[in-house]
Parts: C-alpha cells; structure tokens; sequence
C-alpha cells in the first residue's frame, strides 16, 4: 500500500478541489492517504472539509492563529510525518517552499512532489524584482523536488523557466459523472448571460470582465459568481453592469452554472482552472485569455475562443452573444471535449503509478 501525504496552505477555492479530488481518487486505488493544511481565512471548517473529503482520507489542520507562524508550525509538522509515508505532495507556492526545505535532507527529490497550481513568479500584481526572486528560488528548488504539473502549458513554462530534473504532467479535472448529458437548449428570445467563476482577486482580472460587460451590458446580463473583499468589488466593478454573488454553496453553484451562455474568463494566470473545465462540461462555450492552463481546457474556435488582449475578449463574446446557432455547436462540442480530454476518472491510478516509479528509482539508485 503506497502511504501519501498531501501538504498545502491553500486549503480553500480551486486548490481545496484538486486536493479532495486526487486524495479521493487516491484512497479509491486502495492508497493511505492523509491531508496536512494550514488554514486561510476562507478554508471551510474541519465539520465541512469532513463533509466534504473521502471519509479514507486522513485531515490534519495546522493552526496557531498567526500567517507567519502557521507556515512555521507547517514545516515543523511535514519534518514529522515525512518518516511515515512513502511520498510527500506538496501543492501552492508556500506549501512547496516550506515543504522542500524542511524535507530536502530528509527525503530524496523522487519523494517530494510538488504541484504549484499556477507558479507564483507569474503573478502580476507584484514588483518584476520579486517574480525575478521567485522564480530563482523556484530554480533551486526544483532540484529537491519532482514537478508534477496539471497542463501541458504549465509543464511547457517549467521546462523553460525552471529547468527541472525531473517533471511530469499530471493533468487534473472532474470526474466523468460531473459531464452534462446532452447540449443545452439555445433560446435566441431569451436575453443570454455572460458568466465568471472565481474569486475577486487580481489574478481572475475582474476589471476586464467589467470591461466587457460595459461594451456589450446592450447584449446580455453579466453575472461573477464568487466574491471578494468589500474594497475590490467597489474598486473593481464600480457601477458596471455587473452582478456578484458572493460565496455560494457547490449546489447553488451548480444552479447558476447552468443560468450562464457564455463564460468570460480573463484570467492573468492560471495552473488548471476547475472552473474553467467545469463550465465546458456543463457544455458552455468560453472565452478565454491566453493564459498558463486556459489554452489547454478550450479548444480554440470549437469550444471557445482563447484571446491575445482586451479587444479580442470584447469581440468574442459579442460574437457569440450575436449568433445563438454558434453557441449551440459550441456547447455540443464543449461537452465532446470534455469527455474527451477533462475528466480526472484515471487521476488516483496515474498518480500513485507516477509516485511508485519514482520511489523505485529511488530505491535502485538509477538518477
């Protein structure tokens, strides 16, 4: 039984699904699974997450109170179980910082994976030096570590930036049962909705969005399900044409899901958005920005379109607000697509082969 331990401090919106869904998948193979976290303000609580994760799957939550001390008491608490388990999975940028430099004299680099979910040296919201910083520091890491990325293009970016040793594609999404059965039905009399899924932080873009919903508000009702700080929706959204839901439950989620036309996903960066695949699974047609992770969960001009800059997300969306019958085949061919290359159905098996082959080679000395 091959013994894994998970290891984040991301436990709350698109990380806290990856999470449940590979340590689920996991569990189902027959694998001793356990979960370590830190909590940020917007994880769930332990009665939630209990709800929520495969009652195989172990939870341990690490919380003084403090940011800062939290990671500390992370890294402490990863030093002490590492001996317990045949693999350690670190996910998010803090998580896999702390994480391979407490473990780097404990366990070899083919037992420490580490799955960013979007590298944080492409975050534009901070200074270039600091990226600069980062993505150094992601360099040296990368030797204590096996990459293990959720999309070809976030693999692609490693090969280039990082020049990992070893890094592989463990491409994430939702389960086969989560696809719609049949395309949706297209009123051309009904006004259309244009959607976003997400929170409301720079990284999701909510200005463009705004943007768009300005030019095209003569066209569709623009709605962002998901919700930030008070300060960003004013900052952000302003007196646009914009509808935002704030938290939702996954079944009220599903329900506005199923309201949506058209997504809208500007994002500036991205590892693998769930939203993203899910939309297409409810057989949404997408306009996407040409982001890490984006270009691989919309096939461009079948499924979607994937936008270059602000002008071409303007365009595409008022053209298929502007031609009902295109998003009819689009959201046929969405639902194709996503049965086709974005279910996670063989997530638990590939994994857990991807972590004994390492742990093999580990243990026969091959580099």
């Amino acid at each position: 039984m091959t013994r894994v331990l998970h290891v984040t401090e991301a436990m709350s919106s698109g990380v806290l699904s990856l999470v449940d869904s590979i340590s689920r998948r996991q569990a189902e193979e027959g694998a001793a699974v356990d979960v370590l976290f830190a909590p940020r303000p917007d994880t769930p609580s332990d009665a939630a997450l209990r709800g929520r994760f495969d009652p195989r799957v172990g939870l341990e939550r690490v919380s003084t109170g403090s940011r800062l001390r939290d990671l500390h008491a992370l890294s402490t608490a990863v030093t002490r179980r590492a001996a317990e388990v045949d693999v350690v999975h670190l996910h998010s940028s803090y998580a896999g910082a702390v994480g391979r430099l407490a473990l780097r004299r404990m366990l070899p680099a083919d037992r420490v994976f580490y799955s960013p979910h979007g590298f944080a040296f492409l975050r534009l919201d901070v200074p270039a030096p600091v990226r600069h910083g980062i993505r150094s520091l992601e360099r040296v890491l990368a030797r204590h570590s096996t990459l293990a990325l959720t999309s070809p293009s976030e693999y692609t970016l490693a090969e280039t930036a990082l020049r990992p040793p070893r890094a592989h594609v463990l491409r994430t999404g939702i389960p086969s049962t989560s696809v719609r059965g049949q395309a949706r039905a297209v009123d051309p009399d009904r006004r259309p909705v244009v959607g976003m899924i997400g929170r409301v932080t720079a990284q999701k873009a909510p200005w463009r969005f705004a943007s768009v919903a300005r030019a095209l508000t003569d066209r569709a009702d623009f709605l962002w399900i998901g919700g930030g700080s008070d300060r960003d929706e004013r900052r952000w959204f302003g007196d646009s044409p914009v509808r935002v839901t704030g938290w939702v439950s996954p079944a009220r989620l599903a329900e506005l899901i199923d309201t949506i036309d058209v997504l809208l996903f500007p994002t500036l960066w991205e590892g693998m958005s769930l939203s993203l695949i899910q939309a297409q699974a409810h057989g949404i047609p997408a306009v996407v920005s040409d982001a890490i992770g984006n270009r691989d969960s919309v096939e461009p001009g079948i499924t979607g379109f994937v936008c270059a800059d602000d002008e071409e997300l303007v365009r595409a969306t008022r053209r298929l607000l502007d031609d009902p019958a295109l998003r009819g085949r689009m959201s046929d061919a969405a639902l194709q697509w996503a049965r086709r290359g974005l279910i996670d159905d063989a997530l638990g098996r590939d994994s857990l082969e991807l972590y004994r082959r390492s742990v093999a080679r580990d243990r026969s000395g091959a580099v």
